[in-house]
């Protein structure tokens, strides 16, 4: 249903990834039934709460990160001179002393070279969770896989399901893997790919019990609309969709803007201009992406990009403060 034709509905099991996407998923499905609760079933809502309390548990790593790398920028012209110290002294003895005079440095800045890989190293397996449970909605948020569910008991005693959905399977971009017409599971990864075309066909050949199917696919579609928007298809550049691209756009660059303006000031030319390069080229990068999958990942991308710029002026206002 959402994020791209990555067929892979089943929750994750593999060794790191599988037991955070699991946490992620039960507070998506937490976050989803309690507005569901109070009759708002929204996707969109619950894509943008369970973003943001994500980001708030990453809060830590992120100030790490980003105060460690301002530490290294701040040093950046110490280091310099210990490197054009010895800039000419290959011998082993030279290149020893180098060292030691970096790492004495290192410590009396109390910064360390891997300080801002290591966060982010520490939040990859995070990011690819999360990744995990927006693209395999169904598989974590039980209410929804309940209404697949309902469509494939309303019409897998239909004549001709099995050829019909193994032929939608081997015609889709990217077929699930290792179908199996008797698993619903199997039967979910593929219609939880399906755009609102795609249900529409459906429906149409199963239009024998569309009484039981039709009354589904528009709680489905009604779940996926969010601000006049489905989040199950790609963004409508001739609609209100284009907000999805274009917003995206806009907050992106003033991340990346107020993210550089923080490391330039230590810089020498040749990294500025790289920096500067890069501030203009994601925006174009994140556009490319959020044009062609489904709008439910330009939301999620949209509210975390949005989050993140907050963040990054708070981060930035505090480390100037401590620097007073």
């Amino acid at each position: 249903m959402l994020l791209s034709n990555i067929v892979v509905l089943t929750q994750s099991s593999s060794f790191i990834i599988g037991p955070i996407a699991k946490v992620f998923g039960a507070i998506m499905d937490a976050i989803y039934n309690l507005f569901s609760a109070i009759g708002i079933e929204s996707l969109g809502i619950s894509i943008i709460l369970f973003t943001v309390i994500i980001r708030l548990l990453m809060l830590p790593l992120a100030f790490k990160q980003q105060k460690s790398m301002i530490g290294m920028q701040a040093i950046q012209p110490k280091l310099k001179k210990i490197q054009d110290k010895y800039k000419n002294k290959k011998d082993a003895e030279s290149q020893n002393k180098m060292r030691m005079e970096m790492s004495q440095l290192y410590q009396e800045h109390n910064v360390s070279p891997f300080g801002g890989c290591l966060p982010l190293l520490i939040q990859f397996p995070i990011i690819m969770s999360l990744f995990q449970v927006l693209r395999n909605i169904p598989a974590y948020i039980m209410s929804i896989k309940g209404i697949y569910l309902s469509i494939i008991a309303s019409v897998r005693g239909v004549a001709g399901f099995g050829d019909y959905i193994t032929s939608l399977n081997e015609a889709a971009k990217i077929p699930v893997k290792n179908f199996d017409i008797a698993s619903n599971d199997k039967v979910i990864d593929l219609l939880s790919t399906f755009s609102s075309s795609d249900w529409t066909k459906f429906t149409d050949h199963f239009n024998s019990v569309g009484d039981k199917i039709a009354p589904l696919v528009n709680q489905l579609t009604d779940i996926n609309y969010f601000l006049g928007i489905n989040l199950a298809d790609k963004p409508d550049l001739m609609s209100i969709g284009l907000l999805i691209p274009v917003l995206n756009v806009v907050v992106q660059f003033l991340v990346s803007k107020t993210t550089m303006s923080s490391n330039n000031k230590n810089m020498d030319e040749k990294q500025a201009a790289t920096n500067k390069t890069m501030m203009y080229t994601m925006p174009l990068i994140t556009v490319f992406f959020v044009v062609t999958m489904p709008a439910g990942l330009g939301l999620y991308w949209l509210t975390s990009s949005s989050f993140q710029l907050v963040q990054q002026i708070v981060i930035n206002n505090h480390l100037k403060k401590d620097k007073k």
